[in-house]
């Protein structure tokens, strides 16, 4: 938590908020700069349409009706701000608006009926350093040319611009400032439940994984990262059930043969004729070759949960393993055997595919009263390998839990013939490696059928 803490200037808050911070401000400086330009140009243009307006109304009673009638317009429109002088063809003042003012305020001579604006700016600049915006135009006055000018100033449209860009430069800190807040208060309230989840996944350990992370109410992405966060706690906890269990029942199993042959050594030991031990070599022998069978089980689990099972895949005859097995059935002469087979050759280990089928085969002995059949054949694109006895079957809802490690349906019947309940999981994980699947359904001897589907392509 200090590590965390020490790091917090650089950690998920700070960064959101820098990044919100900037944003805004990036956004609020464009739009600004966009704004004061665009309130800069109308103004103006606003100014050089009135202007320009004035100077073609005075240019068109000048034409008309002469300087005495300008000067009367002049005189009845009244002071409104702008200084109209007429130049005669010489560029002599022979009429401006103020009589303090006789100095021609601009050398533009526009042609005949053309008018010319100068002055304009588009980029805001300080009132003291604006210039005048004067328009020009000439017209024809007893078929002399004279110009007529106005000059207004820009100084009021200025200072208005600037004073909204002082006004923007004092309000885009303030809201950067707000924004950044804002968004620093959020987050960190956003992550408080974060820093909840985080402390109760730091109190939860191996022996208490039923402990859950507190989902907030929010229904946002915190909200799924914590349900998802106890959805793993709940597979983390339903798989520490099943290693410890899959551990006690390895660790009973081997107990079992260890015992007896801990047992036998010490008859062994205490007979001093050779008499003992030839009496107890079967039990011994079979003790060891179930241990031997179970440490080799145990093995291959252990590499398929760790995906270290390695197939030494090539073309494999199914129906020449099949023979195989129910050969070396035949002569225990347990059961009697049937056999149904039709050529078919599967991509796959050679050796895991003779495991599966000699699980499933001993599987259905050890079950079955007296009968047991083996057919392998073709189905479109799979081949399947069907094993089924006339033994009491498995009912419906052991169907699945048939496949789960040390499972046995008949616990007394399978230990006295030495099963571990690990035969049909070993099956399913050699099928499910071999891109295949296994189910059990309902035999027509009476008993259960196992069947396994593999892929066959023609």
């Amino acid at each position: 938590m200090n590590a965390l803490r020490s790091r917090w200037p650089t950690g998920v808050r700070w960064q959101a908020s820098v990044a919100a911070a900037a944003v805004v401000a990036i956004a609020l400086m464009a739009g600004s700069v966009a704004l004061v330009l665009l309130l800069q140009s109308t103004l103006t243009s606003n100014l050089q349409a009135t202007t320009t307006a004035l100077v073609a109304q005075d240019a068109q009673t000048l034409a008309e009706d002469g300087l005495t009638a300008l000067a009367s317009s002049e005189t009845d429109r009244g002071a409104d701000s702008v200084l109209i002088q007429v130049l005669d063809p010489s560029g002599v003042v022979v009429y401006t608006s103020e009589p303090a003012r006789t100095t021609a305020q601009s050398p533009m001579r526009p042609a005949l009926g053309e008018t010319l604006v100068s002055g304009r700016t588009f980029i805001p600049i300080p009132a003291d350093r604006a210039p005048p915006l004067i328009v020009a135009r000439t017209v024809a006055v007893s078929g002399n040319p004279y110009v007529v000018l106005a000059v207004t100033s820009q100084e009021p449209h200025t200072e208005a611009v600037t004073t909204t860009s002082a006004l923007l430069l004092v309000g885009i800190p303030l809201l950067v400032a707000l924004t950044g807040f804002v968004t620093w208060w959020r987050v960190g309230y956003a992550l408080r439940s974060v820093e909840s989840i985080r402390e109760q996944v730091e109190q939860i350990e191996a022996a208490n994984l039923s402990q859950r992370v507190p989902v907030p109410a929010t229904r946002d992405e915190i909200a799924g990262l914590a349900a998802t966060m106890n959805t793993m706690l709940q597979r983390l906890e339903s798989s520490d059930a099943t290693q410890r269990r899959f551990v006690a029942d390895a660790s009973h199993e081997l107990r079992s043969p260890l015992a007896t042959l801990t047992a036998s050594l010490e008859l062994a030991e205490q007979d001093g004729t050779s008499q003992t031990w030839r009496e107890l070599e079967p039990i011994m022998q079979d003790e060891a070759g179930r241990m031997s069978r179970l440490v080799e089980d145990l093995l291959l689990l252990s590499k398929v949960d760790n995906q270290a099972m390695i197939l030494a895949e090539g073309d494999v005859d199914l129906d020449d393993l099949a023979d195989l097995e129910t050969r070396r059935l035949r002569q225990l002469g347990s059961v009697q055997v049937t056999l149904f087979v039709a050529p078919v050759k599967v991509r796959g280990d050679r050796h895991q595919l003779a495991r599966l089928l000699r699980n499933l085969v001993d599987n259905a002995a050890r079950a079955a009263s007296s009968q047991v059949s083996v057919s392998v054949a073709r189905d479109g694109d799979a081949a399947v390998v069907r094993v089924e006895d006339d033994g009491p079957g498995i009912a419906p809802a052991d169907r699945d839990r048939v496949f789960e490690r040390f499972v046995r349906l008949d616990q007394s019947r399978s230990r006295r013939s030495g099963g571990s309940g690990l035969g049909l999981a070993i099956v399913q994980e050699i099928a499910a490696a071999h891109r295949g699947s296994v189910q059990v359904t309902t035999s027509p001897l009476g008993g259960a059928a196992v069947e396994v589907r593999l892929p066959a392509p023609s």
